[in-house]
């Protein structure tokens, strides 16, 4: 009777694990063509999480967010997904190629012809990374794509590239800009892929690139180009010498915003502001200070930057300017990590009120994520 029950008992477990297995939203493959095919003939987007073993952003996306169940009849119903391993699969090796994945996780959105519309990457909360999702939709029912990159797998990139990638030897500058003199067609993928990798070349080509930003983003998109016109500008800051000099920051700001859309411009005077102040020059109060006059709502900058203000260098005023920074920029939409940051803040400030308000919020969140609401009602 007993070794029945234990039976019965492994069976159901088995089973479970199968049903599990079957539940989910990824499909195996290792052909590019059946991929796309496969897509077009289900009238579906294709979904690649390119991930690598060992990765921790890959493997929360994995626990936290593909198996919600919203999450996954979402994706079932609109995508065909796979899992590939960009450092084993040689599928993956190629895509990382064609793509220049160099984060993990990134996610690539194609339609039924092969043509990238959209790529983010890191971990998303399942809210963010549904709407991530329908807006890549939306896009497809309009035609927009990423033109710049081709339908096809493979691109004649210079071999400087592809070394980097196959060899593990990392491009240089000046190799990569005789290339450029060469071609002179940097818009073109074969060549705009390494452009959009390396960070800077020269000032010739790196206000080509400024100059061309908008055409740029337009083909190739703002996920794969953003960090490398902030590098650019990060490097110009530094040039401005190694004292601090508000007027020579301010006429900066003034030289360059003309190249920048008004929408990106919010978003790129404060990160100018925490290149210049908060990391070349260690004001951190300045920076504070700044944000809080110009701030936007990149919640990620609270995430990041509150883990720093436990230090030993840190005073009250330091936490003050942060906090008044904070509650311009936190709201019950914040990441449920940032109103975790703004909770554990406001207790060690002894603002039991404000607490209270990151707390509540913090709770909606971890029930609409079905994440731990734990330590938010510890704090309530």
């Amino acid at each position: 009777m007993k070794l029945s029950k234990l039976c019965g008992l492994l069976l159901l477990v088995l089973t479970s694990i199968r049903l599990s297995a079957q539940e989910s939203q990824f499909v195996k493959t290792d052909s590019w063509e059946a991929l796309i095919a496969k897509a077009k003939k289900e009238n579906k987007l294709v979904f690649i999480d390119s991930y690598f073993v060992g990765c921790h952003p890959c493997k929360e996306m994995d626990d936290e967010v593909f198996p919600i169940p919203e999450v996954m009849k979402f994706m079932k119903e609109n995508f065909v997904s796979v899992k590939i391993d960009f450092m084993v699969e040689e599928l993956g090796k190629a895509l990382q190629l064609k793509y220049a994945v160099t984060g993990f996780p990134t996610f690539l959105i194609l339609d039924g012809k092969g043509q990238l519309i959209s790529r983010f990457s890191g971990y998303q909360e399942a809210d963010v990374f549904q709407k991530l999702l329908r807006e890549a939709i939306l896009k497809s029912k309009k035609g927009e794509v990423l033109a710049g990159f081709s339908p096809s797998i493979q691109v004649a990139h210079p071999d400087l590239y592809t070394a980097m990638f196959k060899a593990r030897q990392p491009m240089k500058a000046e190799a990569l800009a005789a290339h450029l003199d060469q071609t002179r067609d940097a818009l073109a993928e074969p060549a705009a892929i390494p452009f959009l990798v390396i960070r800077s070349v020269n000032k010739t080509w790196d206000d080509y690139f400024l100059n061309h930003y908008a055409l740029f983003e337009e083909k190739y998109g703002k996920e794969l180009i953003w960090g490398k016109r902030t590098a650019i500008m990060n490097g110009r800051l530094k040039a401005l010498g190694n004292s601090r000099n508000d007027d020579h920051f301010n006429a900066f700001l003034t030289e360059v915003k003309p190249l920048f859309s008004e929408k990106d411009w919010a978003y790129a005077k404060v990160d100018l502001a925490e290149a210049y102040y908060y990391n070349i020059h260690k004001d951190h109060k300045a920076f504070f200070r700044y944000a809080a006059e110009h701030y936007n709502d990149d919640d990620n900058k609270i995430r990041y930057l509150s883990m720093y203000l436990n230090g030993p260098t840190v005073d009250a005023e330091e936490k003050e300017l942060f906090v008044k920074w904070m509650e311009k920029v936190v709201n019950m939409d914040a990441s449920y990590s940032v109103l975790a940051a703004a909770t554990r803040l406001m207790l060690a400030q002894n603002d039991k009120e404000a607490a209270k308000k990151y707390a509540e919020w913090g709770l909606i969140k971890a029930r609409l994520l079905k994440k731990d609401g734990t330590y938010f009602q510890n704090a309530l």
